[in-house]
């Protein structure tokens, strides 16, 4: 894996983990290889108030708490997969992969 690559992934982690904080009240990762070791995969759970509309959430300049609102969008862009699941009062998961 390149540099370039890893750093990449690693700040789209990084951003989900620190959502996970400030939205969440915290939460759990698991970090992984798929069963081929072809893919990174790190999962993000939280038992926060959950997303009441993922797509918008996901959409370039959403904010709740008043930063650039690039979060989810932008660690999906670093990642090659991306996934997130949530619903309000049931918290949010965040699954996202890296080829390596």
């Amino acid at each position: 894996m390149s540099a370039v690559r890893i750093t990449r992934f690693a700040t789209a982690v990084s951003e989900i983990t620190r959502n996970a904080i400030v939205h969440g009240g915290g939460g759990k990762i698991s970090i992984y290889l798929d069963g081929r070791n072809e893919y990174l995969r790190v999962e993000c759970r939280d038992q926060g108030p959950g997303i009441e509309n993922v797509t918008l959430a996901m959409s370039e300049g959403y904010t709740t708490a008043g930063g650039l609102g690039k979060g989810l969008g932008g660690a999906k862009r670093l990642s090659h997969g991306f996934e997130v699941h949530s619903a309000p009062g049931k918290g949010t998961t965040v699954s996202m992969s890296v080829k390596l």
